[in-house]
């Protein structure tokens, strides 16, 4: 990997390490205030992210995935992970680690919040 790419990719990190890791006021504005809908949306991305944790990364069809994870995180207000999952052609192999990271940073935040 070249140079420049790589320090392109820590850029990236540094930006998504000062963002949000769990936003709540997005998903209650996705789900208009309603807490059941809320814990239901999130509950369906904690099985998304549960999913990914387990894979076998080298069989993963990426741009499927991190489309689909992408959106998803959006809608839950996950931002650090929707940041990754937008750039995660950049990222390269790296991308698995800090994607980890940014899952476990928001479990910790949701069960916060």
């Amino acid at each position: 990997m070249n140079k420049q790419l790589k320090v392109a990719e820590l850029q990236l990190l540094t930006k998504t390490d000062h963002m949000a890791v769990f936003d709540r006021q997005i998903l209650d504005h996705q789900t208009l205030n309603d807490a059941a809908l809320g814990q239901e949306i999130l509950q369906l991305f904690a099985g998304q992210l549960s999913r990914l944790e387990k894979a076998d990364w080298t069989k993963l069809e990426l741009p499927f995935e991190m489309h689909t994870l992408r959106g998803a995180a959006a809608v839950v207000g996950a931002q650090q992970i929707e940041a990754l999952a937008r750039q995660w052609k950049q990222l390269g192999s790296d991308l698995e680690h800090a994607l980890r990271g940014a899952i476990k940073s928001f479990r910790r935040a949701a069960k916060a919040a």
